[in-house]
């Protein structure tokens, strides 16, 4: 079953109601998803949903991944599977096919997005996509061993980096995530 724009309205709503300072872009996507096509289906345009895992260890490491096409460092995600129940399942089910990730081995932060960014996607020209609008919705996956979250066997190359490290608002909301769990006993 897949993801109903309902559904991304639901946790649109529940992201605003955690973070109010957000609500305009929020606003757009809810908009989108009120009166558009499957607002989680790649061929949705002007806009679409994407989603990505932040998964940190105890020590408040975030896990990346190398984009072996562009030697970039990133979280893992991407687009929404058709047949995601959930976009925190869709999540974990990307940091799972892209990085290798054990499912069994993270804890869901919360079931609301931890961040939500609009980022330009270039025009695919290729694949017939014109420049639209990703929503990546990051949701955050807490693991207790670092080792155990990546198995070595995994040919995707992984790092573990310092909040501050990671790009944009989601790397000032990870930093002070970081700083308000260190401060709790």
């Amino acid at each position: 079953m897949a993801v109903t724009n309902n559904a991304v309205i639901g946790v649109a709503l529940g992201y605003i109601e955690a973070n109010p300072d957000e609500m305009d872009l929020m606003r757009s996507l809810v908009v989108l998803a009120l009166h558009g096509p499957a607002i989680t289906a790649r061929s949705t345009t002007p806009a679409h949903v994407t989603c990505r895992a932040a998964i940190v260890s105890p020590d408040w490491r975030v896990l990346e991944i190398m984009d072996s096409s562009t030697s970039i460092w990133h979280l893992p995600g991407g687009h929404v599977d058709a047949g995601a129940s959930s976009l925190l399942g869709a999540a974990l089910g990307l940091a799972a096919r892209h990085a290798g990730v054990d499912t069994n081995m993270v804890i869901p932060g919360a079931v609301i997005p931890f961040d939500v960014e609009a980022s330009i996607a270039e025009a695919a020209p290729a694949r017939e996509e014109p420049e639209h609008v990703h929503y990546d919705m990051t949701y955050l996956f807490h693991v207790e061993d670092r080792s155990l979250a990546v198995p070595d066997s995994v040919s995707t190359r992984v790092r573990w980096v310092e909040p501050g490290k990671v790009a944009g608002q989601l790397g000032v909301k990870l930093t002070e995530a970081s700083r308000h769990s260190r401060l709790v006993p």
